[in-house]
């Protein structure tokens, strides 16, 4: 059986969804593979479930913002013990959540993980928010890569909801896969596809279902015929105006 690939949109700790999920595509371990655009963690109820089951399961991943907050003080407290972290790296109370339940194993697999990922057999690169549509993913800063919403008025990369969504302004030629921008949901730009339908926030859990060296439609009518989604069990965090620090 010719493997599929299952690219998963931001989990955010919401580990019985991603079970729903994957039954619902009827994902073969071992013979399919398994790509998360990030944010695994944070928000939802079950951050450890969530890297633990990625990592059983051998999938790739970019690293999401709220991957990289986790690390920055898993990284503070290596060097400066945990008070040191604390003070160096200020946590919410969802971040703290999630460094209370994560081992050293599961940072180590984190912090390993790029900030964009190449799926050449599908002519698609995979990166967490977006990219600046003046560059490529590889000459993005971090900032971005990690961030980017829109862009504004002045042309630049901005992490604010206002101005016009960056995948708008993408134009290839490459297909880039994102997620991040719950707040704009589902996104089938020609060039870009945004993977983020805000399952923390009670609403659903989506991935796109490849088959072997299929490339993506430039249609959104044809791209929805490989999205599959399954609806949140339950709104498991409020959302906010996508413009602060998380």
């Amino acid at each position: 059986m010719a493997p599929r690939t299952v690219i998963v949109g931001d989990v955010h700790g919401c580990s019985q969804e991603l079970e729903d999920l994957l039954l619902a595509v009827r994902f073969k371990p071992g013979v399919d593979r398994l790509v998360f655009v990030g944010d695994l963690v944070a928000r939802g109820p079950d951050s450890r479930g969530a890297v633990e089951r990625a990592r059983e399961l051998g999938a790739r991943a970019v690293r999401g913002n709220h991957d990289e907050k986790v690390l920055s003080w898993w990284r503070a407290k290596k060097r400066h013990g945990e008070e040191g972290a604390n003070k160096l790296v200020p946590l919410s109370d969802r971040h703290r959540a999630v460094v209370e339940v994560l081992e050293e194993e599961h940072f180590a697999w984190l912090d390993a993980l790029p900030l964009h990922l190449p799926l050449p057999e599908h002519d698609l690169v995979v990166v967490h928010a977006g990219v600046d549509p003046q560059s490529t993913p590889e000459r993005c800063p971090q900032e971005v890569l990690l961030l980017v919403r829109s862009i504004d008025h002045k042309g630049k990369p901005s992490r604010m909801l206002d101005g016009v969504p960056w995948a708008q302004a993408w134009g290839g030629p490459r297909q880039l896969v994102f997620g991040h921008d719950a707040r704009r949901g589902l996104q089938l730009e020609p060039h870009a596809t945004g993977l983020d339908t805000g399952c923390c926030y009670g609403r659903s859990l989506t991935a796109l279902v490849l088959g072997e060296g299929q490339r993506l439609a430039r249609t959104p009518e044809a791209r929805r015929r490989h999205l599959r989604s399954v609806p949140s069990r339950r709104v498991w965090c409020p959302p906010g105006t996508g413009d602060g620090a998380e």
